[in-house]
């Protein structure tokens, strides 16, 4: 079988916001086969000069980050709120692009995002990493093959104690709050889990605990067709944990 692939030129990629997320898509850039990592950019110095330290070329604006011929898409890692117009931007720069959950803060302004994609012929789409979870692809297999019987009930939980994670997270204005954060992931993954079956309400509580902006935990009830109900559930202050999934089936048990 010959290589597929070999002669396919490496994909260059520009990362906005040296944070976080923005940290871990620069580190698997770097040790990327398939794209290669043509700088950062981030509105705050120190992180810029962070990044020159580490090696990494910083640009000094956006708008350079899109004049460089060599970038073929970005990569969003910036606070909730600004994900639209970055993404809106460089897709008008003739970049694809991919952004950090959740994409967009509302409906409306995803469709936005979408209709400028569709005209300028560019990729939008999203990163989800916690598609390669290995818990979550252990209980996904194990609903898909029927062991439990007919399952009935299906739980995800992410629990911690130490409050909301990071500083813009706790705040209104930019799209924080663990609904943005974890939810995205956990509501992804069950949707992935339960593939076979459609959804017939919906159900949430929000939490606000330790912070009246935001919500700083929720649980979220999906009740599927068949009389299948699953919960997902994210909590900022547990400080003893439940199992992050548990399932139930005519036959079995899977935590």
């Amino acid at each position: 079988m010959s290589d597929i692939n070999t002669n396919t030129k490496k994909k260059g990629c520009a990362v906005i916001g040296y944070g976080g997320m923005g940290g871990w898509h620069t580190r698997h850039l770097l040790d990327s086969d398939v794209a290669y990592l043509t700088g950062i950019y981030d509105i705050k110095p120190e992180r810029c000069e962070l990044a020159r330290e580490n090696g990494i070329y910083a640009y000094p604006s956006y708008e350079a980050v899109l004049a460089d011929p060599k970038v073929d898409f970005v990569t969003i890692a910036v606070p909730n709120e600004l994900h639209a117009p970055l993404a809106i931007q460089a897709l008008r720069a003739g970049k694809h692009v991919i952004s950090e959950k959740p994409v967009t803060l509302s409906v409306a302004e995803l469709d936005s995002v979408l209709k400028v994609a569709d005209e300028c012929g560019r990729l939008f789409t999203v990163h989800q990493n916690r598609r390669w979870d290995v818990d979550y692809l252990m209980m996904k297999q194990v609903y898909a093959s029927g062991v439990l019987g007919d399952v009935f009930g299906v739980e995800s939980r992410y629990q911690g104690s130490r409050g909301i994670p990071g500083d813009w997270r706790g705040h209104k204005e930019h799209g924080g709050g663990m609904l943005y954060d974890w939810g995205i992931h956990l509501i992804d993954q069950m949707l992935g889990i339960v593939y076979d079956r459609r959804i017939e309400s919906i159900f949430c509580r929000c939490e606000h605990i330790t912070n009246d902006e935001v919500d700083d935990g929720f649980k979220l009830d999906l009740y599927f067709e068949g009389g299948l109900d699953a919960r997902i559930e994210v909590g900022t202050s547990h400080f003893i944990s439940l199992p992050r999934f548990y399932m139930t089936g005519r036959r079995g048990t899977a935590a």
